[in-house]
């Protein structure tokens, strides 16, 4: 077999490599119920605060839209456009809030789940790789940790919102990079918990990932696309924050290659 040959196979690997770290947290995380716990509460903060903005929609917003509708006075051969803009704005103001609640309901996951992730990790390190569990960092020591990360997210945002805007001028080619790239952002990004519990900032994230791109371009574009599908970011997440932690611990901190599997499947 030439090198060149050896080298793609090689690379094909780690794609797949990356790909099945996605599956392989699921898996782990929904055949684990020890694990459950840990994302059930920010599930049910998502669902109250969604039950909370549509309870007020539905009790103010468009009553109060009726209201203002009905007080408006139309000669008596446009009466039929009264009933007509009750309707339609009635029901766009019930579109436009559903599509935003599906816009935000990624963000508002991860702003309820950060914390309590952060302990699901711990619980499956400790028990998938004992011999370096990771944590025990001062605060200060994880505030500075995560500020880096926040900081890279920040960016990595902002070069995110460039390229959509240029996936639209640029056919096939543009709307191609913005998913490649938002791939490998969100490959970085399940990757930092654990980063962080092993006291590596974004710097030596960075080189990590630098020397495994393909297995992090993987696992990040099967997450981009599983995360397509509308509401499954609230059952895939767990398995996410999961298959970050074994991409990390059996590639990225692994020079010679990827570990088979965690050292220890956490048992049911």
């Amino acid at each position: 077999m030439t090198r060149a040959a050896s080298g793609f196979i090689r690379q094909v690997d780690d794609l797949m490599y990356g790909a099945e770290c996605v599956f392989r947290g699921l898996r782990i995380f929904y055949s684990c119920p020890r694990l459950w716990p840990y994302a059930l509460p920010p599930l049910v903060c998502v669902f109250l605060l969604y039950g909370g903005v549509l309870a007020l929609i539905h009790f103010q917003a468009a009553p109060a839209l009726e209201s203002w509708l009905t007080g408006v006075q139309f000669p008596s051969w446009l009466s039929w456009l009264q009933t007509a803009l009750q309707t339609g704005l009635t029901a766009i103001l019930w579109i436009a809030s559903a599509l935003i609640l599906l816009i935000c309901l990624g963000s508002i996951y991860e702003m309820f789940g950060g914390i309590l992730f952060d302990y699901l990790l711990e619980a499956f390190e400790k028990k998938a790789f004992p011999e370096r569990p990771g944590g025990g960092q001062t605060i200060r020591e994880t505030v500075v940790l995560t500020c880096g990360m926040a900081t890279f997210a920040v960016v990595s945002a902002i070069k995110m919102l460039f390229l959509l805007f240029l996936s639209f001028l640029i056919p096939v080619a543009g709307p191609l990079l913005f998913f490649l790239y938002s791939g490998a952002v969100y490959g970085v990004s399940y990757l930092s918990g654990s980063a962080i519990r092993q006291s590596a900032g974004i710097r030596v994230l960075k080189r990590q990932v630098a020397r495994n791109r393909l297995a992090v371009l993987g696992f990040g574009c099967t997450a981009n696309i599983l995360l397509m599908i509308p509401f499954f970011i609230l059952i895939l997440m767990p398995g996410l924050v999961i298959g970050g932690s074994i991409l990390y611990h059996g590639k990225l901190m692994d020079p010679a290659g990827p570990v088979e599997r965690p050292r220890r499947e956490l048992p049911a």
